[in-house]
């Protein structure tokens, strides 16, 4: 019995020695919110939703070491609605909540790291190093860009209707900027200050038709060192035929984490050709420690369109309160208020689009856990 005993533990040592080497990690998010939304001329609509502080997911990714510091890497991670009959790979929705997330594999080394698949790219990164309210349902600056509706652009980046490719919103540079068919490189850290550079073949159908394809490029420079962070990014996309417009996007950005607030902000400009002028947009953030649990998250974005001769600029600001009941499960609740020159139509991501020179209003109540 002793015998039977000692090999069913080294064949258990065994077993857990050959999934450590094989390094896999399952991980994600369950985001659901009570949200009430309403708009100009609008009726108010009352919904339960996934991903109000951050994108519910599910995820698995995994390292292999191949010797002499070259490691294997990926990442496979997809968006679900807890809130809906979906599974993994349901139906695809404006906010690409139920679609991939990002799916790559790749090489690091000494070298950096190079990976190519579905990548968010660095315009999502941008936006995480810069913003408190990265990858919320009522972020600001998501909501002037154009990027909270299905319809947004009016009043909002890329208000000429380009089709940008990259993720649901209009900008570039943004919590929605994801590519496929894309490989990126991300260079080694030189003292805390490092290049991301992407690419995307946006359409791959050349070969049957007079044009090229379309394509994205993102090139992006980031310096992080203890609470201090900046970064730099550009951004253009080249349409597929000639009707279509090209985009460029510059941004730039950063925070520090002073303890008692952590303060963060970003500029944005984007180019249409053909248009008249850039659209800008710029945020700032901050996120306030106010107990040993609790959070105070504030932020304001602003819009300034100058690729259409309308008054069609939007204000945004978002007040909510984060309580941490452990490391993995917070709880949240959140207000959100947008206003519209004469001609602007934008609103949030939990009511329709707002009449022009309107408002609208959001609040939001949920329960964030990460695993």
């Amino acid at each position: 019995m002793q015998k039977k005993l000692i090999a069913l533990a080294v064949a258990g040592l065994a077993s857990s020695a050959a999934f450590a080497q094989s390094n896999v990690t399952v991980y994600g998010v369950a985001d659901v919110y009570y949200g009430n939304g309403s708009a100009s001329t609008q009726q108010t609509r009352t919904s339960v939703n996934s991903g109000g502080l951050s994108g519910s997911r599910i995820g698995f990714k995994g390292v292999e070491d191949l010797g002499n510091g070259l490691k294997a890497l990926f990442t496979l991670e997809y968006g679900i609605n807890v809130d809906a009959n979906q599974g993994i790979g349901g139906p695809n929705t404006a906010s690409n909540s139920t679609t991939a997330r990002q799916q790559f594999v790749g090489l690091t080394g000494g070298f950096g790291t190079a990976v190519a698949g579905r990548l968010q790219t660095a315009g999502y990164d941008f936006s995480a190093a810069t913003n408190t309210f990265h990858g919320s349902a009522i972020n600001p600056l998501n909501t002037v860009q154009g990027g909270s509706s299905a319809t947004g652009t009016v009043g909002g980046f890329a208000a000429a209707s380009v089709t940008n490719g990259l993720g649901a919103g209009p900008s570039l540079i943004g919590q929605s900027s994801r590519a496929p068919n894309a490989v990126a490189y991300i260079s080694p850290s030189f003292g805390g200050f490092v290049v991301a550079v992407n690419h995307a073949r946006l359409s791959e159908t050349a070969s049957t038709t007079a044009t090229s394809d379309a394509q994205a490029n993102l090139v992006s420079g980031t310096y992080t060192a203890g609470p201090a962070v900046a970064s730099i990014i550009y951004a253009s996309v080249s349409a597929a035929n000639a009707t279509a417009q090209h985009v460029t996007e510059w941004g730039i950005g950063g925070g520090y984490d002073f303890g008692v607030v952590n303060l963060k902000a970003s500029y944005q400009t984007q180019k249409v050709e053909g248009a008249i002028d850039n659209d800008k947009a710029y945020q700032i953030s901050a996120l306030v420690p106010v107990t040993a649990a609790g959070k105070i998250n504030f932020g304001y974005a602003k819009s300034k369109i100058g690729s259409t001769t309308a008054s069609d600029d939007t204000s945004s600001w978002t007040l909510a309160y984060l309580h941490s009941l452990s490391k993995r499960t917070t709880l949240y609740t959140g207000y959100q208020r947008v206003s519209n020159s004469s001609a602007a139509t934008l609103a949030t991501g939990l009511s329709g689009l707002s009449s022009a020179g309107g408002s609208a209003r959001a609040f939001v109540a949920g329960v964030n856990h990460s695993f």
